[in-house]
């Protein structure tokens, strides 16, 4: 897979930017997810993030969140997985070797 270019690494920070300001004082983890691991099925033209919540949180704001994004015109499908609704191997499966971008509070 070539390098992402310095565009994509900027746009991916801006949708971190997001994720961070929108879920700032939530118990929620947030990560990006490898996409490139056996079992997830990989479009190179696909950026996947969970949200796991830890407690309650306000669901409105993975739609909030999307919103945002989409603002940016990032060239890629960006997937927010609540990863809480998944299957528990699934979520252990996903959450191995993925990039943490937030933990729990």
């Amino acid at each position: 897979m070539p390098t992402p270019s310095f565009l994509y690494e900027e746009q991916l920070q801006q949708i971190k930017a997001i994720l961070l300001e929108t879920f700032v004082g939530e118990d929620v983890k947030i990560i990006l997810i490898n996409l490139d691991k056996p079992r997830y099925s990989r479009n190179s033209m696909e950026i996947a993030i969970g949200v796991l919540p830890r407690s309650p949180y306000n669901r409105k704001k993975l739609i909030y969140s999307m919103e945002k994004i989409e603002e940016i015109n990032f060239p890629y499908t960006v997937d927010l997985i609540n990863l809480s609704r998944v299957s528990e191997s699934l979520r252990i499966h996903l959450l191995e070797g993925s990039d943490l971008w937030k933990d729990w509070e």
